[in-house]
């Protein structure tokens, strides 16, 4: 009730349980202090008092009596002892403690900190998603935007001799004044960290200073000191690389990219409008010839009976295109950056196959794309050692230490936590190691034996 119905049904609700605990303890409060309460309804409420006995026992308990006075009507008519009192008491106690833990849910942390941010301590407690390995999160690390230029095609180079086959790609370049560090996020205000780039400088017109989020996003880059910049997307980094980069910097597409390197890029594709099912979902049509009537009928569309409606996700008509599609796995082969030159972008990138969106015309510029590196879970981050049960070959003169692809058993976590953070809390106390351990075979020491310590290469 106090979250659905709001604060009045909180007190309701509070002096509901307030009289049934005062209902439940007044019996035994007659019984220990019978004569602790005395009330004269008739006197004035300006005659009333509150007397404390000053000395006595521990057990003497404060009485509510009238003043002594000379009017008439001024003796006591009835008295009733602890039930009255001890119900209104117990009821404004207990609303009391209704509104308060309300207050006390629905508040957060000081300093606008979200519960999310919250470090854990224990091993019940939330676990910060970076020190997590249940629902991992993959950083794609700090992307840059571009636009769809054209398409070519190039000869890829080959081990052969001869020019090699010709391989169809995509052109995306980059505007003068390239992409920008605009915003920098981290997890005791935000929840994780991450890296926004903007990008396209342009001249905001009027509607867009008057729109609620338009007008909050041109004043963030005016009290930054930046140019207006059309396109934002924020990047999920590591927190090593979260320092590397400060608001204002320049992403040089050089030094994040290289040639060969493997890219996931992002784009809207083209809007085809309202499309029937034959285009949308491939479906075929009747037969045309002898006598069938059923060119371009649809057939059924569910049962009658038993459910007498059309399920959910049935293909029909729709509108086709003009959604997010992400091409993985492109290979970039050229990068020309830092041109000087009129009438010619900042940087041309090369890369393999298609890349979803619309070409550059001649009164605009094509699609806006973003692009980062792959999501690529196998480049050391997710190693976890030591290895503590492995699989060899038995063959003389193999190493015994060197275990078979997908056949050791390792330790990930402990209580949910991830091993090497729980080396570097240890390290904070006892930086070479506890007295008196072999730390050779421990991966987490710069001492051990790489080769007993099967310690991955990329840490």
């Amino acid at each position: 009730l106090s979250i659905k119905r709001g604060p009045e049904m909180t007190v309701a609700s509070g002096l509901f349980v307030g009289a049934a605990m005062a209902a439940f303890v007044a019996p035994f409060m007659v019984q220990l202090a019978p004569s602790a309460f005395v009330l004269t309804p008739r006197m004035p409420m300006d005659k009333l008092s509150m007397q404390v006995p000053v000395t006595g026992s521990m057990g003497q308990t404060p009485s509510l009596r009238a003043t002594k006075g000379s009017g008439k009507g001024e003796s006591s008519s009835w008295s009733s002892s602890a039930p009255a009192c001890s119900v209104l008491l117990a009821a404004f106690a207990g609303a009391a403690l209704a509104v308060s833990d309300r207050r006390r849910r629905f508040s957060r942390d000081g300093g606008g900190v979200a519960r999310r941010g919250k470090i854990a301590t224990s091993p019940h407690e939330a676990i910060p998603w970076w020190q997590r390995m249940l629902n991992v999160k993959t950083e794609t690390g700090v992307g840059i935007w571009a636009e769809k230029l054209n398409t070519t095609q190039i000869f890829e180079s080959t081990d052969a001799a001869g020019p090699g086959k010709v391989t169809n790609c995509t052109i995306l370049v980059v505007k003068r004044g390239g992409n920008i560090v605009t915003n920098k996020k981290w997890p005791e205000r935000h929840g994780y960290y991450a890296v926004e780039v903007s990008y396209d400088r342009y001249i905001p017109e009027d509607w867009e200073r008057e729109t609620g989020g338009r007008r909050t996003r041109l004043k963030h880059l005016e009290n930054l000191d930046l140019p207006y910049l059309k396109k934002a997307k924020e990047f999920r980094v590591r927190p090593q690389d979260f320092e590397k980069w400060e608001i204002g910097q320049k992403v040089v597409v050089s030094e994040q990219f290289k040639e060969g390197d493997k890219v996931q890029i992002l784009g809207r594709s083209q809007s085809k409008g309202f499309q029937g099912p034959c285009k949308l979902w491939n479906h075929v049509r009747g037969p045309m010839t002898h006598g069938s009537k059923h060119h371009k009928r649809y057939g059924s569309l569910g049962s009658s009976a038993d459910q007498g409606r059309v399920l959910p996700g049935k293909k029909l008509g729709g509108w086709q295109g003009d959604k997010t599609v992400v091409d993985k796995g492109r290979k970039i082969m050229k990068i020309i950056d830092n041109i000087d030159e009129d009438n010619m972008p900042e940087t041309i990138i090369v890369v393999k196959g298609s890349v979803t969106g619309y070409s550059a015309r001649k009164d605009q510029g094509g699609s806006y794309v973003r692009m980062h590196h792959v999501n690529n879970r196998d480049d050391g981050r997710f190693k976890r050692d030591p290895v503590w049960m492995w699989f060899t070959k038995k063959e003389e003169g193999t190493d015994p230490y060197v275990p078979l692809k997908n056949q050791a058993w390792t330790w990930k976590t402990y209580w949910g936590r991830d091993l090497r953070w729980i080396a570097g809390e240890t390290k904070k106390y006892w930086p070479d190691g506890f007295p008196g351990y072999d730390h050779s075979a421990d991966p987490f020491y710069d001492d051990c034996d790489p080769r007993k310590a099967l310690k991955a290469p990329e840490w």
